[in-house]
């Protein structure tokens, strides 16, 4: 065996390695048996299985290559993720919206694309200097940050562009921004987003949409916030109520009365059936096929954002944890990397990885159980989708890269010595005393 193959086997980090196939496994088992319950015959499981294997290729390339290289590229990625961006947005939709590039034998989706190459930027730029320890240098940062999600969210995406946000201020953190800036930008966002802004009731909006941005409208009493301006009425609400889309709004809607039976039956449907789903699992699972086929069919897009649902429905609670153990396990030994590498991009890096796959993550399950809105988010590693597999794969790799290359420590330090001398009753002098 080669001595470059033999020491890239030595410093693997075989918990992630191996977490990161457990899932993927996982996911295909999942994926296939949301497939057989719908009876379409669209071999989702066996196209997730060849994503599998570019995915664990990407990880490989990822891992194999010096990191420090990879940051130097990095406002050449970025430029060129923005102009797949752009590119995004000029060409014909794709099941109603502009989020992928058709390759014919791949459906390719920059905004994952993004995902990564933001972290590798963000690091770059926030390892040397401090000037984003004072108010006005978070800007270049948020700006970094804003011009992506801008054209995420054109596709539209929300999801995808809600992931940026967290996975910034975490980095921020992490680099030694000071919370009392990060928390004064939160509170001005949040004044923001509850900001009234009117909105007009035009005559190609319909009596449903109407009713239903009435229904999410400030409320004085029991009468939705309207006002009219000569024959055209004006509806208040939320700022991002206001610019949001119909579906987006129903969604909404949807979260928010999800335990009116009306709504439930609807709106809610989904997120409805998903949490039957996932109650009905109970501790270890529903067991018989013929049981499970007769909800898994009833739920939209369980092989890709609800896959969760499939889990807890088929596996139980059991499988649940199961599954959140494994990502605890990806989560820990990310942390651990980043706590020792002495390298500021490395530990930003690492960070920025474990603050956006645990930011998904978040996002999915509490979409899948309630406790979010429905965002249109996958769960990374086991929800159907080439893009995002590939992509949080190579994510993987990039840390387990930085903790390949992190300083190797050949004997204890000092203060481990004295803290034992301390223990035996010894004195520094003593200590440091040569024996007879």
């Amino acid at each position: 065996m080669p001595n470059r193959v033999k020491t890239f086997l030595i410093r693997t980090h075989w918990p992630i390695l191996l977490a990161m196939l457990a899932l993927m496994g996982i996911g295909v088992m999942a994926i296939g048996i949301s497939e057989r319950a719908e009876g379409t015959g669209s071999h989702f499981a066996t196209r997730q299985t060849i994503y599998a294997v570019l995915g664990v290729a990407a990880y490989l390339g990822m891992a194999s290559l010096p990191y420090p290289r990879i940051g130097k590229w990095a406002y050449v990625l970025l430029a060129g993720t923005i102009a797949l961006l752009l590119v995004v947005l000029v060409l014909p939709p794709i099941r109603g919206s502009r989020r992928w590039i058709d390759l014919k034998f791949f459906l390719f989706q920059p905004s994952e694309l993004a995902k990564l190459t933001f972290i590798v930027l963000l690091a770059w730029y926030l390892r040397r200097g401090d000037n984003y320890r004072r108010l006005r240098g978070l800007i270049l940062p948020f700006v970094l940050t804003l011009v992506p999600m801008a054209l995420i969210l054109a596709e539209p995406d929300l999801g995808t562009a809600l992931l940026l946000l967290p996975t910034l201020y975490v980095m921020l953190f992490a680099a030694g921004a000071r919370l009392r800036h990060l928390l004064g930008i939160v509170a001005v966002g949040t004044a923001v987003i509850f900001l009234p802004v009117p909105r007009a009731v035009s005559d190609d909006m319909g009596p449903v949409e109407a009713a239903d941005r009435r229904a999410l409208a400030y409320h004085w009493g029991d009468a939705p916030w309207t006002f009219h301006v000569g024959h055209t009425e004006y509806i208040v609400s939320a700022a991002p109520l206001a610019i949001m889309k119909h579906h987006q709004v129903k969604r909404i809607e949807g979260w928010l009365r999800q335990n009116d039976p009306s709504v439930a039956r609807g709106k809610g449907y989904q997120l409805y059936q998903s949490k039957m789903i996932l109650a009905t699992g109970k501790l270890s699972g529903r067991g018989g096929w013929a049981d499970a086929e007769a909800y898994f069919h009833l739920l939209p897009d369980d092989h890709t954002d609800f896959i969760f649902s499939v889990i807890g429905g088929q596996w139980g609670l059991l499988g649940c944890l199961g599954i959140l153990a494994l990502y605890a396990v990806l989560f820990v030994c990310g942390l651990e990397i980043a706590s020792v590498t002495d390298d500021a991009f490395g530990r930003l890096l690492a960070i920025g990885v474990v603050a956006l796959l645990f930011s998904q993550l978040c996002i999915n399950v509490g979409m899948t159980v309630g406790l979010m809105p429905i965002t249109g988010m996958t769960l990374p590693l086991v929800s159907y989708g080439g893009s995002s597999l590939v992509i949080n794969c190579a994510a993987l790799g990039l840390l387990v890269n930085v903790g390949r290359h992190r300083p190797i420590l050949l004997g204890r330090k000092p203060f481990e010595h004295e803290a034992k001398d301390r223990a035996a009753g010894l004195t520094m002098a003593e200590a440091m005393t040569p024996g007879d």
